[in-house]
């Protein structure tokens, strides 16, 4: 239900040091020295102590031109020049980015191990950065910020560019169209449609109609469908963000980028707060979080109806999961209407991490589920961004 994957731009940043000579006194590395990090990288000269020395081919890598749902991937090449084991593990990514083949793994003197990164594009065009921090032992590199960047490029033959479902009602069943059509082949057809997830193909039903080439929105398409999706009871209130994933004859190029599915469904269940909540996004902005200190906001669920004094609620997914949410106990405002405490918190101590729903990282997203007769599910962003608290000199 939420805007996958949005995309990032990010520097490199390494906190690491050089040992100087024989003794044990280091020279802090800071980011705008992108070749001094590099040097140090692979290690300075000077003695040779018993140290794992961690080297890297490079530490960023551009995947140019994606287009839009497609998936890439690059591995970097980690090699110990050191002369003892090289343990490496992964602290965080800025988005769905996976991160392979090295989570705590030790490397042996001399070996070589990938670290793989990939990317699935399903988000708006424009530039992206995203990126993954390593963890060392190496004493001299031990933090190491990994980057995948590139450009998704826009979807042709779309009109409209997505579904959209505007304040639709819990329960309520309503259909949306738009046409897919082809440019250079007359014979071209969809074989597939079907919602992303198994989940989602419970809340929406997919039909491939056959149209005349004169029925379609641009004159110059050779061929073309429209596709209906119709909405069933029981999608989450919340704002609407799933995708439709299409399959073509098309030889080679049988997987279509996925398609949005947008709007919001409004029903007898929703959220109240102050400067925090956001209605028109749907979301908890929560803004720059210390990692030492953490960060909690309290909202409200507001119920109205027949229903409302027996309604119970649970907490049914978090993403990420280290989100904590509380629900508090129920006051009665007047018959019909009642509130309940929600408290979302980021807890201290988790790593950096970018989840503010940009260009720079998917927003992180709660849904909680209800005995509600009609819409039993309530959905939100959560929109923030952790910072690694600085020490003062």
């Amino acid at each position: 239900m939420r805007l996958l994957p949005l995309l990032a731009f990010i520097a490199v940043s390494a906190g690491v040091g050089a040992a100087i000579g024989v003794g044990s006194a280091y020279q802090s590395v800071r980011p705008a020295q992108p070749i001094a990090a590099m040097a140090l990288l692979r290690g300075a000269a000077g003695a040779e102590a018993a140290y794992p020395h961690f080297e890297i081919d490079a530490t960023t890598h551009d995947f140019g031109s994606m287009e839009r749902g497609s998936t890439r991937e690059h591995s970097f090449q980690v090699t110990n020049t050191g002369n003892m084991p090289l343990r490496i593990s992964v602290e965080g990514t800025s988005c769905k980015c996976t991160v392979g083949d090295v989570d705590g793994e030790r490397i042996k003197p001399g070996q070589q191990v990938p670290v793989t990164l990939s990317w699935i594009a399903k988000s708006a065009p424009g530039p992206f950065r995203q990126t993954a921090t390593l963890v060392t032992n190496d004493p001299r590199a031990q933090r190491v910020e990994l980057s995948v960047e590139g450009r998704v490029t826009d979807v042709h033959g779309i009109s409209p560019q997505q579904w959209f479902f505007d304040r639709l009602n819990a329960g309520e069943e309503r259909t949306a169209s738009l046409y897919v059509m082809a440019f250079q082949q007359e014979d071209w057809e969809v074989t597939s449609a079907k919602m992303d997830g198994e989940e989602a193909s419970e809340w929406y039903r997919v039909e491939v109609v056959p149209v005349a080439k004169n029925e379609l929105p641009d004159a110059t398409a050779l061929s073309g469908v429209r596709i209906d999706v119709t909405t069933k009871s029981g999608l989450p209130l919340g704002k609407i963000h799933d995708w439709v994933v299409l399959k073509t004859n098309l030889e080679g190029a049988d997987e279509f980028p996925p398609i949005p599915i947008l709007g919001s469904v409004v029903g007898d269940m929703h959220i109240r707060g102050g400067a925090a909540w956001n209605k028109v996004a749907n979301s908890v902005f929560l803004g720059n979080v210390e990692s030492s200190e953490g960060k909690q906001v309290t909202l409200f669920l507001s119920v109205k109806g027949e229903h409302a004094e027996e309604i119970k609620f649970e907490v049914a997914r978090c993403d990420p999961k280290e989100i904590e949410i509380e629900i508090g106990e129920a006051r009665v405002l007047r018959p019909g209407i009642v509130h309940l405490p929600l408290t979302v918190r980021i807890p201290p101590g988790l790593p950096p991490v970018i989840r503010n729903g940009s260009g720079q990282g998917e927003a992180g997203h709660v849904v909680l589920r209800s005995n509600h007769p009609v819409s039993p599910e309530i959905g939100f962003d959560v929109r923030y961004t952790i910072r690694r608290t600085s020490v003062s000199p």
